[in-house]
């Protein structure tokens, strides 16, 4: 009786966990730099496809990389990598197998600093390390941004244009860095999966378990349901997301 009622409880807070992230979603397309928050259904895919975009940031890890790539090519699925430069910097093996792989790179910065908080040289630095860390290791720079936290100000946003980065948001991020198990990391983002989603999920050491078991679920549910996986294009932001 206990289990069920504690499964009920995480149940609970899972709905709730959504419905505020929802709704800070929408805050924040209000408040933020235009960007990219979910997948265009007509103008980008045409009406018969219904996409979904699975990201994953804070990489590479040796812990999570490989491991994620290997069920990426056995699902026959390509994802996005946001990746940390001082990440790349360490392991640029990975890098490149990521991108020889078919997978769309983005640059999340060098050291995943809050940018608000940072001077304009700063930004800067942050910006252009962590894509020259991406250069050195595939011979092709970023043209995708997701900024750390998911937040940055007209300041970056302006670099962000001189640089042809695109910046990418989310639709669904389930706290999954906040370690709450694999289970409900899945749930939080089944509980809003539809055509156009854009989820986030982290990798690292501590995540590693949670963070493939989760993703081999999304796969499992978006193939299900008839929802197609694809890469983040550096095309996708059009005018409607401006």
């Amino acid at each position: 009786m206990t289990a069920n009622l504690w499964q009920r409880f995480d149940e609970y807070a899972d709905q709730i966990a959504v419905k505020r992230l929802n709704l800070l979603t929408q805050v924040a397309k209000q408040f933020l730099p235009a960007g990219y928050w979910e997948a265009s259904l007509n103008k980008q895919f045409g009406t018969q496809t219904k996409p979904v975009h699975l990201t994953f940031d804070d990489g590479p890890h040796p812990e999570t990389t490989p491991y994620l790539l290997e069920l990426l090519e056995k699902e026959n699925i390509k994802a996005t990598f946001f990746l940390i430069g001082k990440q790349a910097e360490k392991h640029p093996e990975l890098v490149s197998q990521i991108d020889k792989a078919g997978h769309k790179l983005g640059n999340h910065s060098y050291s995943h600093k809050f940018l608000p908080y940072l001077s304009n040289k700063k930004i800067e630095q942050e910006i252009d390390q962590a894509s020259h860390c991406i250069l050195e290791a595939t011979g092709s720079a970023p043209l995708l941004f997701r900024p750390p936290y998911g937040l940055m100000d007209k300041r970056t946003a302006a670099r962000l244009a001189e640089r042809n980065l695109q910046p990418i948001y989310w639709s669904s991020a389930p706290e999954d860095w906040s370690l709450p198990g694999a289970e409900r990391v899945i749930r939080r983002v089944c509980l809003d999966l539809r055509p156009g989603s854009l989820i986030v999920l982290h990798e690292g050491k501590n995540l590693a378990e949670q963070t493939l078991l989760a993703a081999k679920e999304i796969i499992y549910m978006c193939k299900t349901r008839n929802l197609q996986l694809t890469r983040v294009e550096p095309t996708c932001l059009t005018s409607e997301h401006r």
